[in-house]
């Protein structure tokens, strides 16, 4: 099986590699489920955070970082996420840049991530034509798989 995209972008395409940062954060059994909390907070905060961490440096724990936050709904947010966490292991996710908010969370393990089990799909070739191109350039994606 093959498909075809074809796509315009304006940004480069990277390769990001999954590698967890932090322990298991949730134990089973709790009954609390953090993923849309994490997300929300993250998609919403993660530019302002990394701006606090570039222009004040790397704080003494969470309470001080996230408290630097203008608001106070965010800062809660951001204490609860970070406690979890351990403050090496969010300034770290953060320091990363430009991260998908459901991505942060998966590495946080505030999110689980879904890999597939059972029956996948193996991808065998993929391809981008051109491999770069200025803003507004059409790109030939060609995947190849085997199911």
């Amino acid at each position: 099986v093959a498909i075809l995209f074809s796509a315009a972008s304006a940004a480069p395409i990277t390769k990001l590699g999954r590698t967890k940062l932090a322990p298991k954060a949730v134990k089973k059994g709790l009954g609390l489920d953090l993923c849309p909390l994490c997300v929300q907070f993250t998609s919403q905060s993660i530019s302002e955070l990394l701006n606090i961490i570039l222009n004040a440096g790397v704080v003494g724990g969470c309470a001080e970082l996230c408290g630097m936050h203008p608001q106070k709904l965010e800062q809660e947010a951001c204490n609860l996420i970070c406690d979890i966490v351990g403050i090496d292991a969010f300034i770290h996710l953060i320091e990363k840049g430009d991260l998908d908010p459901i991505y942060f969370c998966e590495l946080t393990t505030l999110c689980p991530v879904h890999d597939c089990e059972g029956q996948c799909v193996k991808i065998t070739d993929a391809a981008v034509a051109p491999q770069s191109g200025p803003p507004g350039t059409t790109f030939k994606i060609g995947v190849a798989m085997q199911a």
